[in-house]
């Protein structure tokens, strides 16, 4: 494997170099970080085969633009292979799936190679602690160029795994919010115990309304977005090594932000949203275009998160352990809605030769003629999804229709809480990478106890395959029985302030009705069904026996243990 400089820009479409040996090639861009020109392209060929590794950026000691260095050292008889010898310089990419599929596609230790002919900052500070590296992760270049990006950023904390053969994992974060009352409170998330068999992957925060769930996740949003930590005021106590947020939130009343339009951070993907605001266009992440509240948004996130898995798939399938995108969704839907096919609307005229690579799997399309119009279908699967033409099927699918299923060659309607599971599925999906924190506020808004179950079963498999976490505002009881109490804060209201307070037994398997009587306090409230018992009590007497006999076979235990209490009087 070699890796080279040739002094060639980067391009929209850019050629590899002739030749087939295995060969990473670093491209010149004039892409400006607060004074420093450190940015990279990269094109690669392994085997025979076109990589796309992302971007790579590259500081010199004392210099402010990099490529005029390597340019320089050309022109002095430099053969442009790295690594460049007497030569001070440190490197980062733009995302952990860098090494990650150099790490699948080489030989043993062929990722560490490359690592070390660019002088990865992660493998050197972390593996080698090369005291080079060390002082030039402290300067301003590595600070404000190498690390401009989220995924960056975590490329650096946790890029070195990569070549240790370690998880790479979200680690417990502390979190400084501002309650309802104005006053400054800390919520500990916990992602991560030694000591515990027990799953971590999700933390819930439950309490009544008004209590600030939900502002608290916005809080998160909001600090993470402007990189802000909470030594003095609101924000998470360490910088958390996430690189990327994800939010679900499908209430008509959340005010998240739906992109990063209106920051200045560079990678605009580091954050996604899926609710039903977006822009009016899709296409481009533009300030300039407006916010709409719309039932077709979902749709057409879902359309667009279901080709990013495709996409996905296909770029990334090299990385061991890979967890397919596609498989996941067709294996986490089928526990919810019964299907045969899950598909894509595209244009009518748009034939299998334009969207796949190679020959057309049979049953390509589902054709599909009503009232004079006629729609036609592409079935996306597991077994298919590597031979799309991706950019092809891209531009042939209109989004705005969402994603479809085919039931006995029928098309058949979700139910409002399917469709909810749906696109959270997908979404999540389309968006999850390594290392990413997904939020999502009051899932149970539109989904039956059993889906709600599922929701939970749903995240942990996909956050284990993506080692990434979640964090869940709800009220739903069965939720919080799905997680251990470590990972349950609940919010309660005092006088003047919020606290936060985990439950003191084991939620994690535990009684739906203690859960409830230790989160909302419902034992001080009267239930109408304890009304109805103390009047039928009083009909009979006061006597429990009387009652329980008259009743026969329409009581439960629970009730008669109830209806003996409440007549000795503690209940």
């Amino acid at each position: 494997m070699k890796v080279v400089y040739t002094g060639r820009g980067t391009r929209r479409t850019n050629s590899l170099p002739s030749g087939d040996e295995d060969i990473i090639e670093l491209l010149s861009n004039n892409w400006n970080d607060y004074g420093f020109e450190t940015f990279f392209g990269t094109v690669c060929r392994i085997d025979g085969r076109t990589f796309d590794l992302g971007s790579i950026r590259v500081l010199f000691d004392g210099h402010y633009v990099s490529r005029n260095v390597l340019d320089e050292l050309l022109q002095q008889g430099w053969n442009g292979e790295f690594p460049i010898p007497n030569l001070k310089y440190v490197s980062n990419p733009s995302e952990i799936a860098f090494y990650e599929q150099l790490d699948g596609a080489l030989p043993e230790e062929g990722a560490q190679f490359v690592a070390s002919v660019l002088k990865d900052a992660s493998y050197l500070v972390h593996l080698q602690e090369d005291p080079e590296a060390q002082e030039l992760v402290q300067t301003e270049g590595f600070k404000n160029s190498l690390q401009r990006e989220r995924g960056s950023i975590e490329a650096y904390l946790d890029g070195w795994r990569v070549f240790e053969r370690s998880a790479i994992t979200t680690s417990n974060l502390d979190f400084k919010f501002r309650d309802t009352y104005g006053e400054i409170s800390t919520v500990n998330l916990r992602f991560k115990d030694s000591a515990s068999l027990l799953p971590h992957d999700i933390n819930v925060l439950i309490g009544p309304n008004g209590a600030g769930k939900s502002q608290i996740l916005l809080q998160m949003v909001e600090a993470w977005i402007s990189g802000e930590q909470g030594n003095n005021d609101v924000g998470f106590v360490l910088s958390p090594n996430v690189s990327r947020l994800i939010v679900a939130s499908y209430s008509p009343f959340e005010l998240f932000p739906v992109d990063l339009a209106d920051t200045d951070l560079q990678d605009k993907n580091a954050y996604k949203y899926f609710g039903f605001r977006g822009r009016a266009s899709a296409a481009k992440i533009s300030s300039a275009s407006s916010i709409q509240l719309s039932r077709q948004i979902p749709k057409r996130d879902a359309a667009n998160a279901l080709l990013a898995c495709i996409g996905d798939d296909q770029r990334y399938q090299i990385i061991k352990n890979w967890g397919q995108k596609v498989r996941t969704i067709e294996r986490v839907l089928s526990s919810a809605i019964t299907f045969d096919n899950i598909a894509l609307e595209v244009e009518p005229g748009i034939s299998a030769q334009v969207v796949y690579s190679g020959d057309s799997p049979e049953y390509a399309f589902f054709q599909m003629n009503s009232r004079g119009s006629s729609k036609r279908y592409i079935l996306v699967n597991s077994e298919n999804v590597l031979d799309f033409n991706f950019a092809k099927l891209s531009r042939s699918v209109k989004a705005q229709s969402g994603v479809v299923f085919f039931r006995d060659g029928e098309l058949f309607e979700l139910s409002s809480g399917q469709r909810l599971f749906t696109y959270l599925v997908i979404n999540i999906l389309g968006a999850i990478k390594r290392n990413s924190l997904v939020l999502i506020d009051e899932p149970e808004l539109f989904l039956h106890p059993s889906l709600e179950i599922q929701l939970v079963e749903m995240l942990k498999k996909i956050l284990h395959s993506f080692n990434s976490k979640a964090i869940l505002a709800t009220h739903s009881l069965v939720t919080v029985r799905e997680v251990p109490a470590d990972c349950v804060h609940v919010l309660e209201k005092t006088k003047d302030k919020v606290i936060v307070k985990r439950p003191p037994f084991q939620t994690f398997g535990g009684d739906v009705q203690r859960i409830s009587s230790y989160v909302f306090g419902d034992k001080s409230v009267s239930k109408p069904f304890e009304n109805w018992i103390q009047k039928q009590l009083e009909n009979f007497d006061g006597s429990a026996h009387d009652l329980i006999a008259a009743l026969g076979d329409e009581i439960n235990e629970e009730m008669i243990v109830q209806i003996k209490a409440m007549e000795r009087g503690q209940w």
